[in-house]
């Protein structure tokens, strides 16, 4: 994406401000690394951004106000890049990587007096992990970064350590009697008190050193060696420890393959397009479902009832198309036969009805695109009134309902569908699942607080 060209000075800076509107769309608001490059493409500055079309416009818009050292770095652009990643974390790693292989002259000249963290594993016989100066990395064994953010760096700190315990004690001489704080929320091995081998705890730190070298998949592959080996001696609480290890890294990253992003920054872009294929080829889909349309329902006992509309354009989310709904439907009385007192009747939510009044009201809206693929958060029931909704719609649209514990998928007929749990398809769906949960609960819970505030 080339911006500008040819000579520039000062003067030419105005220039560039009209030239936003021309490169915005290329932009994407999804978290990610940005670099800026010079007219011999060398790389001038890196950062990253939980929306790279927010930041990357923050340089090209009120110039007048801007530190002098931030207008000499952009009258030097000439060529903007983007590499867009799934986390922030997977940002702030990433950012860390590419800063150290580029050594980029902005990364060091915008901070003046400012003193960049990095994070590093001590020397010690029991090393910890800390934040360190530029002026102490010398004295690391190994370290990552720089880091622009503070903020960020103690906050991956403290989460990681969750995965990756480590000592926080300074150097230990001789063995404390009582462990220390750490030891007893889980957040230190206790090495303090010798409950964990010299050995035992490098592993800890050789682990989070190929975390942080962006070797994830190479690190759960050797985790399930290791965890294989210690199951065949029979010492299944080792290999439940390993487990509980591996299923942290997923958790905390759900995906991090920085590796991948240095080889090739349109890593992400191109294993959607693959997810879609695999789906297309999968569901046996007459189209690559270019638009997939998620729907979920929240409540609890059917009050502040909210269902979502999420949505994937081309394997991206694409907020812009999000849409909520407040359901107002009355609620299904349980036991209402017989001389029961209705007054002692226990009321339930229809989350079928619901589901159906979603869609309902999704498709009086003839403005917005028809989707290729629809999936709903549940089984049978939810994909039938869905279909039944839909009917009227002027040609097919497959409906799937995909269920959390099982992870398989419900055709409105037929058998159930499990995809393998590592296929890209499968996470695709996955991805939009969650994401639908995520945007109706968030809508409950402010519709659920609202009517609360009301009641006092």
């Amino acid at each position: 994406m080339v911006l500008f060209t040819g000579k520039e000075s000062r003067r030419t800076l105005l220039k560039k401000i009209m030239i936003w509107p021309l490169i915005k769309s290329k932009i994407p608001h999804s978290p990610g690394v940005y670099m800026f490059k010079d007219k011999n493409r060398k790389v001038l500055y890196v950062g990253k951004a939980v929306d790279l079309y927010q930041r990357v416009a923050s340089y090209f818009q009120r110039l007048y106000n801007k530190d002098p050292k931030q207008k000499i770095l952009i009258d030097q652009i000439t060529d903007v890049q983007t590499i867009t990643v799934e986390s922030e974390l997977e940002a702030l790693i990433l950012e860390a990587n590419l800063i150290k292989k580029y050594l980029p002259s902005f990364n060091v000249r915008l901070t003046d007096d400012k003193d960049y963290l990095y994070i590093a594993i001590n020397k010690q016989a029991f090393p910890k992990i800390v934040i360190a100066r530029k002026k102490d990395i010398l004295l690391m064994k190994k370290y990552w970064g720089p880091f622009p953010s503070s903020r960020t760096v103690r906050e991956t700190i403290k989460s990681l350590r969750k995965v990756f315990p480590w000592c926080s004690l300074a150097l230990q001489t001789k063995k404390r009697s009582r462990p220390c704080f750490y030891y007893h929320i889980g957040l230190c091995p206790g090495s303090c008190v010798g409950a964990i081998s010299k050995k035992e705890y490098q592993k800890i730190i050789t682990r989070f050193s190929k975390f942080m070298d962006g070797k994830k998949q190479q690190l759960i592959a050797d985790l399930a060696d290791e965890m294989k080996r210690a199951s065949e001696k029979q010492e299944f609480e080792k290999a439940a420890k390993i487990k509980k290890v591996i299923e942290g890294i997923v958790y905390l990253t759900q995906i991090n393959r920085t590796g991948l992003y240095l080889e090739n920054p349109n890593f992400l872009q191109e294993e959607k397009q693959m997810a879609l294929k695999e789906l297309q080829k999968d569901l046996n889909l007459k189209k690559l479902p270019n638009r997939i349309e998620g729907y979920d329902i929240s409540n609890i006992q059917g009050c502040s009832a909210t269902g979502s509309m999420v949505v994937l354009t081309e394997g991206e989310i694409d907020k812009s198309q999000y849409r909520k709904f407040k359901i107002s439907l009355p609620v299904q009385p349980a036991g209402s036969t017989g001389s029961v007192n209705r007054a002692k009747q226990v009321s339930k939510p229809n989350d079928v009805a619901m589901m159906r009044e979603v869609l309902r009201r999704r498709l009086k809206h003839s403005e917005w695109p028809l989707p290729d693929l629809v999936l709903v958060d549940g089984g049978r029931g939810q994909v039938c009134a869905v279909k039944q909704q839909m009917s009227g719609v002027k040609y097919q649209i497959p409906v799937y309902g995909l269920a959390k514990k099982a992870e398989w998928l419900y055709p409105p007929g037929g058998e159930v569908i499990k995809l393998p749990r590592k296929s890209l398809s499968l996470k695709l769906l996955q991805k939009l699942r969650d994401e639908a949960h995520r945007f109706a609960l968030n809508y409950y819970r402010k519709l659920h607080q609202k009517a609360n505030l009301n009641i006092i």
